[in-house]
């Protein structure tokens, strides 16, 4: 089980979180980035791996059964196109609480209100994680260099239409 805390280690409550993992029988593995503090925190955690700084996130992500998630960011896009089920807990507010609820929303993750709900979306995966792989997947199916090479001959053909719009 793969907790996300973002590249600041940020996070809320990851002892506690990792402490309830581990006591239902998963091995949580912390993301705690850059940071040091965090990285020794849950180091004390027992039955808990921490882990810094990573450079090979897809080996980490394929080797993972799902991908606690606090903000809807980077890690959770990189889960998502390797095909890793993503539970949104414990939202950092603002952009990671909207981001949480709009990937939810969609159909892509899981949200899990509370550590009776997380564990309830854990033990869901298995009926719940293929359709949202699917609809995860068809994200990124095109390749996104075609559709920047789409929105650029758009933009050339708007150009020669009306030049004085730009």
């Amino acid at each position: 089980m793969l907790l996300s805390a973002g590249a600041w280690g940020a996070a809320s409550r990851p002892e506690a979180t990792a402490a309830l993992l581990a006591g239902a029988g998963y091995l949580p593995v912390v993301l705690c980035g850059r940071n040091r503090r965090l990285y020794e925190r849950i180091g004390r955690v027992p039955g808990v791996l921490a882990l810094g700084w990573v450079a090979d996130m897809p080996g980490l992500l394929r080797a993972s059964h799902a991908l606690l998630d606090n903000a809807a960011g980077q890690t959770a896009v990189q889960a998502l196109a390797a095909g890793l089920p993503v539970i949104g807990y414990r939202p950092l507010p603002g952009h990671g609480l909207e981001g949480v609820r709009r990937m939810a929303d969609l159909g892509l993750s899981a949200l899990a209100p509370d550590p009776p709900g997380l564990l309830a979306a854990l033990a869901d995966l298995s009926s719940a994680a293929p359709a949202r792989a699917a609809r995860a997947r068809a994200l990124f199916r095109a390749d996104p260099m075609a559709a920047v090479a789409e929105l650029a001959e758009r933009a050339e053909r708007a150009e020669r239409a009306d030049p004085s719009s730009s």
